[in-house]
């Protein structure tokens, strides 16, 4: 079922400055119209009454003294005016819808020249008092000729079509700034090839322009930075691997085991950087294949069992068939682990591993009760090489390359990864692939 958000509409640009418009425009039209109306009140139709009393009086001087009712008809066909005449003794009138003198005088309040001017039901009404005799005038418009509802439609269907042209061109006007949202959010998504159109020499055009290259040089550095990340990683591959080879040759010791981890520790951040990299380039291609999960999940979690503060999970299925790239699966859930266990504590809870399937979808959770992730630091927790702890201890504080090539597996798989975490209770992540 389609939902429509009545709030919606009221948030585009276009519609709030079409209503500032619309409003403008009444708001000019009842103060202009005001001031007009109050300017001509006592000029023009002081005017115009005194030439309709001048004229009711001609009229009542030729209906006669007594009134004769076949004269007041004829005149009445004649003008197009209900008249209605009442006295002590007498009472008559040339239409049915013309008030009575009890009536009319409820609703009428101008008076010129002897005649009183007011509006009955929409029409306007004059009255006449000559000692005991009252006339009541009334306009009388023909029947059948459908004349104002014809120009009531042509002044609705003008109004909508001047509302629509004003709305239309104002669409136009700012089509650059629905360009340049649209661009923005492919952008917010990571895609950077997009461009907003130019094809204008306003400043929305040279907004546009402006835009246009400073995503160009955001891409190019970008570009860059992962160029000579990728240069360097190459770059270190040899000297590491003769390190490797030479310290073989070293009597075992304290310092032949710590420059050994470190060294370990650079080649799995080349490894991760090349991955990365492979993973991001056009060429670089998943190995995909129908496995089970399970004894891959066993595997992991026996590597990691001994390391404090433990893991816990429930009885796993005996079987959970995924299909992906088994070794890049392999390298989320270690990478996974081996973060959930960097930031416990060996007096906090075992981490928590949790396998279920949602919707097709399989869907594991790490959840661990360590320090937690601020809140200003989750934004950032899957870029490479973001450190929390700007003592950049080897320890504490940094992330590596692990959560960020666990964010590019699970893109290349069509998965999602996410995270929660509450500072000084832990954090949950959260990787779903596609059944």
């Amino acid at each position: 079922m389609i939902s429509f958000k009545w709030g919606r509409p009221f948030r585009s640009v276009y519609t709030k400055l079409f209503l500032i418009i619309f409003a403008t425009g009444i708001l000019l039209f009842i103060g202009i119209g005001s001031i007009y109306f109050q300017a001509v009140r006592e000029g023009r139709v002081g005017i115009w009454r005194e030439h309709a009393a001048l004229y009711l009086n001609h009229l009542i001087d030729e209906i006669g003294s007594p009134p004769n009712l076949a004269v007041a008809r004829q005149l009445s066909e004649q003008t197009n005016l209900g008249i209605r005449y009442q006295s002590p003794t007498e009472e008559w009138f040339t239409a049915e819808e013309i008030p009575t003198f009890q009536q009319a005088q409820k609703w009428t309040w101008r008076e010129r020249s002897g005649v009183r001017f007011g509006w009955w039901e929409g029409t306007m009404v004059m009255v006449v008092e000559r000692e005991q005799d009252t006339f009541v005038f009334i306009q009388l418009y023909p029947e059948g000729t459908g004349f104002e509802t014809f120009w009531v439609f042509v002044m609705l269907g003008g109004v909508i079509l001047i509302l629509s042209g004003t709305y239309a061109t104002l669409r136009w006007l700012f089509r650059p700034l629905r360009d340049l949202s649209r661009v923005v959010k492919l952008m917010s998504a990571g895609d950077l090839e997009h461009r907003v159109p130019e094809y204008r020499n306003d400043q929305f055009g040279r907004l546009s322009e402006a835009f246009n290259r400073m995503t160009k040089r955001i891409q190019h550095m970008i570009t860059a930075r992962e160029r000579l990340l990728l240069d360097v990683s190459h770059e270190l591959r040899s000297p590491l691997t003769r390190m490797k080879v030479a310290l073989e040759f070293f009597p075992e010791s304290d310092i032949r085991r710590g420059v050994a981890l470190d060294v370990d520790e650079m080649e799995t951040m080349v490894t991760g950087i090349l991955e990365n990299a492979r993973l991001h380039s056009e060429y670089g291609t998943l190995r995909l294949a129908e496995f089970n999960l399970v004894p891959l999940l066993q595997e992991v979690m026996t590597e990691f069992r001994e390391q404090p503060p433990g893991l816990h999970f429930p009885a796993l299925p005996s079987s959970l068939l995924l299909t992906a790239d088994a070794e890049q699966v392999r390298s989320v859930l270690k990478n996974l682990l081996a973060n959930a266990l960097k930031f416990s504590t060996p007096e906090s809870a075992p981490v928590d591993i949790r396998v279920q399937t949602e919707q097709q979808q399989i869907v594991i959770e790490v959840v661990d009760h360590g320090v937690g992730i601020t809140q200003d630091d989750q934004a950032f927790i899957f870029e490479p090489f973001y450190r929390t702890d700007s003592s950049r201890t080897k320890t504490t504080g940094g992330y590596g390359l692990g959560l960020s090539l666990c964010k590019t597996i699970m893109e290349a798989h069509q998965g999602s990864i996410s995270m929660t975490s509450e500072p000084g209770r832990g954090s949950v992540f959260r990787v779903s692939f596609p059944g």
